[in-house]
């Protein structure tokens, strides 16, 4: 009886884990293969209206941001899809601002655009920014930011959303003036959405992860 049992047991235990792995969602693939369209390499161009650096309470916000660059089809992960030269922040009569005053943000690019993941329901692919280094200076304060942050791209929208983790972004060089408001070693967030189109049209690019 007890050996009937047993079997018994071990049977409806293999059946078990035999319609757990049926029934179970297949882990997706990770991307390596990379295509941007329309074309490939692509040109492009980006504004923002929403770009907010804080650090340690402050924020410094800009209502205009516009970047540019080119995009290109790649293999791959993490892989580099797109160089971003130039970025600025403001401009002329819409300068950034903060309570301490005016924000003057000099942008040392070419930064780099890597993508790591991508949903093909949604056509929203995910990834990070490297060698993302700025100068920036409000009233007598003046440091420089390096590091990556990550972010999204929708294909559909032309949406860069980029929002960076926690001690992503790094401070060093503070001057003087920045004693008892920032210090080396502080970590800045960054967030943003940047529109892209191709340049001279109204066509978003996409990029595609298979």
């Amino acid at each position: 009886m007890r050996s009937t049992l047993g079997k018994l047991a071990l049977i409806c235990g293999a059946a078990t884990a035999a319609f757990t792995l049926a029934t179970a969602p297949a882990l997706a693939a990770v991307p390596t293969h990379w295509v941007v369209g329309p074309n490939s390499p692509e040109n492009f161009t980006a504004k923002s209206s929403n770009v907010v650096l804080s650090i340690n309470g402050i924020d410094m916000t800009c209502t205009y941001s516009d970047a540019g660059g080119s995009l290109h089809s790649a293999t791959g992960n993490p892989a580099a899809v797109g160089t971003i030269n130039p970025v600025h922040f403001g401009r002329t009569g819409e300068p950034c601002t903060s309570f301490l005053g005016a924000v003057d943000t000099v942008a040392n690019t070419p930064w780099t655009l890597n993508v790591t993941g991508y949903n093909a329901a949604t056509g929203v692919s995910q990834g990070y920014i490297s060698g993302v280094n700025a100068r920036v200076t409000v009233s007598t304060c003046a440091f420089t930011v390096t590091g990556t942050a990550h972010g999204t791209y929708t294909n559909s929208t032309g949406d860069l959303a980029v929002a960076a983790n926690p001690t992503e972004l790094t401070v060093s060089a503070p001057t003087a003036g920045c004693a008892g408001v920032v210090s080396a070693g502080d970590h800045p967030s960054f967030n943003g959405d940047y529109y892209a189109v191709v340049s001279g049209t109204s066509t978003h690019p996409t990029i595609v992860g298979s």
